[in-house]
């Protein structure tokens, strides 16, 4: 049973959450007011906020729940206070929503729970930058379309396109590993590092070193549940298409390889690195290790340890690739969220001593992202931003470019 302190603190919590929130789309000129004890609501925007289309003197209310007698209250207040809009946020209880729309009538009051609510505001915002930019991205594009056909390219691959053939994501895949040893599931607020650390050493080393077991294991969870990808299909003819030199990879398994090199409208061949080999055929660097569905595996980077021996090594032969990557060609991201800290480092080292154009490309869902930050953000490491809307839109357009 939640105690009444547990219950005002999280209250507390959830309303610096949603005034943060609004904060990222206010101007100056629209302050979100904090409601003190004279006021009725949680929230007001006396000026609203223009870019999520919030008018003047709308006001926000936090609520535990919705209940019967809520709505009434609620109702009540409205109509003694006469905001031009009340948006009520809920982040617990159940679903009500037929109810409150007929004790609501006309009156101007939405009802959103909180995880709706977010994603609510950053899609309207998102929205009204996509009208408003609407050339700009166009203009992204096309510049895309003319640098793809032109330069050396080198193609960035992250977790989202193996995802898109059923390989389990990072936090998927340390789950499977956790059941195949019986490990109870992991607290969700620790990070995925850490987790993978603590099963790595509880389970999987022995006097130093990896057991075999750990691979077996590994390659059960990645290839478990694959099946044809679209996304992989679309990659593959880029790079049949146009001058790919390198494909540099975060993922362990082969399935992109596997799709190149069975790509029946095409004479390249690639070849999976995983050291510093060289190759004549076009090379796929598993940067973070190698383990395919059949054949030799490398060690891969999966632990909190692996990955600070990455950053400590100047000369890590991964990091030496991205470099020539960054440094020498155009390159696209894709299935990547640029989150991941030697990433960005090795990008920032590229643009030393250079003026900062967006050179790169960089494939981003829409909605998972502050459009704006982002787009600031990625121009300050020379890369442009290439909007999508839905995950099957990606594919298409990638074939788009190659038309």
């Amino acid at each position: 049973m939640e105690t009444f302190n547990e219950y005002i603190n999280r209250h507390q919590t959830i309303e610096a959450e949603v005034f943060n929130l609004l904060s990222e789309y206010s101007s100056d000129d629209e302050p979100i007011e904090k409601g003190d004890s004279s006021s009725v609501f949680d929230f007001i925007l006396p000026n609203g906020i223009k870019e999520l289309g919030y008018e003047p003197n709308t006001q926000i209310e936090i609520k535990y729940r919705i209940a019967y007698p809520v709505i009434s209250q609620i109702v009540k207040m409205f109509d003694r206070n006469k905001p031009y809009r009340l948006i009520v946020v809920v982040y617990e209880g159940d679903d009500f929503k037929e109810i409150c729309k007929k004790n609501i009538g006309t009156r101007k009051i939405e009802i959103h729970f909180l995880d709706e609510f977010k994603e609510q505001v950053r899609k309207k915002q998102n929205e009204n930058i996509k009208k408003n930019n609407a050339y700009s991205e166009e203009d992204v594009k096309e510049t895309l379309k003319k640098r793809i056909k032109e330069n050396r390219l080198s193609i960035f691959i992250g977790a989202g396109v193996s995802a898109s053939a059923g390989v389990p994501t990072w936090q998927n895949l340390l789950e499977c590993l956790c059941v195949k040893n019986g490990i109870p599931k992991i607290d969700s607020e620790i990070d995925e590092l850490t987790k993978a650390r603590f099963i790595i050493e509880e389970k999987y080393k022995e006097k130093g070193k990896i057991k075999d077991l750990f691979y077996s294991h590994m390659k059960d969870c990645l290839y478990n549940n694959t099946h044809k990808s679209q996304l992989l299909s679309s990659i593959s003819t880029l790079v049949q298409k146009y001058n790919v030199e390198s494909i540099i990879t975060y993922n362990y398994d082969s399935l992109l390889e596997e799709e190149i090199n069975n790509n029946n409208n095409g004479n390249k061949k690639c070849e999976s690195i995983y050291d510093k080999t060289r190759t004549s055929d076009l090379p796929v660097y598993h940067v973070h290790g190698y383990i395919p569905n059949s054949g030799f595996h490398s060690e891969v980077v999966l632990g909190e340890s692996e990955y600070h021996k990455i950053y400590q090594e100047a000369y890590n032969w991964g990091n030496v690739e991205q470099l020539h990557a960054l440094c020498r060609n155009t390159c696209l991201f894709i299935g990547l969220s640029m989150k991941d800290p030697n990433l960005r480092r090795l990008i920032d080292i590229s643009l030393e001593g250079s003026d900062v154009e967006p050179i790169h490309f960089v494939f981003l869902r829409r909605i998972e992202y502050n459009v704006p930050f982002m787009e600031k953000t990625m121009r300050s490491f020379g890369i442009n931003c290439v909007w999508y809307d839905e995950f099957s839109d990606l594919p298409n357009l990638l074939d788009d470019l190659c038309k």
